[in-house]
């Protein structure tokens, strides 16, 4: 089996580029002055109501939490979660609000009912803690979940592919590798004087 140069080279690249951590080619993040606040539309109910959940990073209702809806820093609400972690804030106008609770503090953009936008949500969900859950998966299972539960621990082949980088990173280096020692090997050998 002949190999090229040029293969030897792809084939030296392609392993030698999985074997680097990727936080060695990431360009240094920017170091930013201030911190986005991230604001969710929210429409008050009747009398200006505005409802909520808060929960841990699992999913878990936090009961008898304290939660405080401040206006320009300054508390205009308090009230508590009841058993499921819900709770309700009356007396609030529209406006942009940041609600702590458990710990955590989200910000808020409060509409009367009549003017919220089309994708503003009925109420709120408040997760605290310091796990983040970027997602679920409603039953899906692509994460080796439970249905219905959360996409923070993944098992079966997902798992098992977080859990060993190197080898899935050789399988890659060789998927790649192998077909092109395999295809230098099906051409036919030309030798001089042969046309």
């Amino acid at each position: 089996m002949k190999v090229t140069f040029i293969h030897k080279l792809a084939i030296a690249l392609a392993l030698g580029g999985m074997m680097i951590p990727q936080a060695a080619l990431a360009a240094p993040a920017p170091v930013a002055s201030h911190q986005a606040v991230v604001v969710s539309d929210v429409a008050l109910r009747a009398g200006g109501v505005f409802v909520g959940q808060v929960v841990d990073a699992h999913g878990a209702p936090l009961a008898e939490a304290g939660v405080s809806v401040r206006f320009a820093g300054k508390e205009v609400v308090s009230c508590t979660t009841d058993a499921r972690g819900v709770f309700a804030a009356q007396g609030l106008r529209s406006g942009q609000y940041d609600v702590v609770a458990g710990g955590g503090q989200v910000t808020y953009r409060l509409w009367d009912a009549g003017a919220a936008p089309p994708t503003a949500n009925n109420g709120a969900l408040i997760v605290t803690g310091d796990e983040i859950i970027s997602g679920q998966c409603g039953g899906c299972d692509p994460c080796g979940c439970p249905p219905g539960g959360t996409g923070g621990g993944a098992s079966g082949a997902l798992g098992w592919m977080k859990s060993h980088p190197l080898l899935v990173a050789a399988g890659v280096a060789a998927a790649i590798a192998i077909p092109l020692a395999l295809a230098d090997d099906d051409d036919p050998v030309n030798t001089p004087g042969t046309p």
